[in-house]
């Protein structure tokens, strides 16, 4: 029996996407930490010896505090090709969860002396049970030492060598995952607007794959890869994806700014506006390089989710290929995710509401901002309704913003009881508009300004003057085909909800005068 025979017994190769378990060729002393979120989340602590990976799972994560000792459960050899390993493993199958790479890097074996020891003596050593080595990684630097207990064959120690990476505070590896905001710098927005211009033959290449077209396009120093352009998306109008990534590709100047630093919601609709589509926001595990991912602890699912992060160019077509036609970001960044950067008010009609009276109600919005001397910014949904924003600019938690929300959707539903409800279940109010100001909490998100929306037509959430908010108003005005012109016309309509601000005391004080 090979030491691999554990292993591959444990796992059925026809539903993951593990490697299978066979002996390699040596190709160095290597480690890996993988981050295991199995039924437990754990942490993979993996040597490569003996033409295998070594593998202890740690349950706490490995500590650089020598006085904190980590037990490390010893497990079954894995092979040599897991060391890069990471992905979902399928529910129903052995260790079902998701793997990250948390650390990698090179290791010495050594001695009590701390001397290089050779590969054999390595092993040797950990038949004994004690193995020390010298570990260089991005992560995990300098002496550590696992330590087998006594009379027991599966339960180690992790132990840290008091050396200059040692720490003498707390060190909780969970800690250090929750640190990491952004994978990469991207490059900035400026930097890109260079490459708006007309592309040249050496920018696309085009290749046939049978039916489907697949296509390389150069953006700056990235390299986007595209699919299934043809693919019709709207039926009546005959819009397809390529239509889409075109139209992304075009304003990609006016939206990046709004995107910038937002972790997004994916609403993916592969098929089209036909497909009721699916929400993915843990769409960072798989993001390409030119991507930025923010990690969040989820409080429902004790998970770590990783959001993309839409920074550039290259992520904005690569989400559009994805099938987003509409583009969802937070209310707040990664740089400030408990403060959102604006306050919004989502006038939300029933089937039995016209949009003459959903204009009324942005109306009677704007007249109790006015009231309170603060700024608002209506945009069309794209759908069938308006949103009035409020610029912030990160002053306030998400609930000091929804309280402050909470009492303008008070006053204007004051103003019109007869067409408007804070209530937000569409069975208990009926025919009557929604003015939701639940939009303001943490992680909730509405279509961007400039986005897409899934809907006939190929609607388009525009910024608006507010002369333009008039009962000649509707949706359809702005769509695929002629918003590009109104942005190059008008510009960004949308730019003061990131450069100004609003003190809600102040406000506060003006409504009760």
């Amino acid at each position: 029996m090979t030491s691999l025979t554990t292993y591959n017994k444990k796992r059925d190769f026809k539903q993951t996407r593990e490697p299978l378990g066979k002996k390699e060729t040596k190709k160095g002393f290597r480690f890996v930490v993988q981050r295991h979120m199995a039924t437990r989340l754990h942490y993979d602590f993996r040597l490569e010896l003996g033409g295998v990976l070594k593998s202890w799972a740690v349950p706490k994560g490995p500590s650089l505090n020598p006085a904190t000792k980590r037990l490390a459960v010893m497990v079954e050899d894995h092979p040599v090709s897991y060391i890069g390993f990471k992905g979902r493993i399928p529910e129903g199958n052995y260790g079902a969860g998701l793997v990250e790479i948390w650390d990698n890097g090179s290791f010495t074996p050594i001695n009590a002396k701390h001397e290089p020891i050779s590969e054999r003596e390595a092993l040797q050593n950990i038949t004994r049970g004690e193995i020390k080595v010298n570990l260089k990684g991005k992560r995990l630097n300098g002496e550590f030492v696992l330590v087998r207990l006594k009379n027991d064959d599966k339960n180690w120690l992790l132990i840290k060598h008091k050396d200059e990476y040692a720490v003498n505070t707390i060190y909780d590896a969970e800690q250090e995952v929750s640190k990491i905001k952004l994978k990469k710098e991207a490059p900035s927005v400026s930097g890109l607007k260079a490459k708006k211009a007309g592309k040249t033959a050496n920018d696309k290449k085009a290749k046939s794959t049978g039916s489907k077209t697949a296509e390389e396009r150069k953006i700056g120093k990235f390299t986007v890869n595209l699919t299934n352009q043809q693919k019709i998306w709207w039926p009546d109008e005959g819009y397809t994806k390529g239509d889409v990534i075109s139209y992304y590709d075009t304003i990609a100047d006016y939206i990046l700014p709004h995107l910038k630093n937002r972790p997004l919601s994916l609403k993916r609709n592969p098929n089209g506006i036909q497909d009721e589509g699916f929400f993915h926001k843990d769409a960072g595990e798989n993001a390409p390089e030119f991507a930025d991912v923010f990690p969040v602890e989820s409080e429902s699912s004790n998970k770590i989710v990783d959001y993309l992060v839409c920074n550039n160019k290259a992520t904005l077509l690569y989400v559009a290929n994805l099938g987003c036609i509409e583009i969802n970001p937070w209310n707040s960044t990664t740089k400030a995710p408990d403060n959102p950067t604006w306050m919004v008010i989502d006038i939300d009609p029933s089937t039995g509401n016209t949009f003459k009276e959903v204009v009324d109600v942005a109306l009677a919005t704007k007249e109790v901002l006015d009231r309170a001397g603060v700024t608002g910014i209506c945009k069309t949904s794209g759908a069938s309704g308006l949103h009035v924003y409020v610029p912030m600019k990160n002053k306030y938690d998400y609930t000091t913003v929804k309280d402050f929300a909470h009492i303008i959707a008070s006053l204007v539903q004051e103003q019109l009881p007869d067409t408007t409800s804070l209530e937000r279940s569409l069975k208990k109010r009926g025919e009557k508009i929604y003015v939701d100001f639940l939009q303001n909490r943490s992680g909730q998100t509405l279509a961007c300004a400039y986005s897409l929306r899934p809907v006939p037509g190929a609607n388009v959430s525009t910024p608006l003057d507010w002369k333009e908010v008039n009962h000649k108003l509707h949706p359809s005005q702005f769509n695929i085909k002629n918003t590009p012109d109104r942005l190059k016309k008008k510009g960004d309509m949308f730019e003061e909800i990131l450069t100004e601000s609003t003190n809600i005391q102040k406000a506060l004080k003006a409504l009760k005068a």
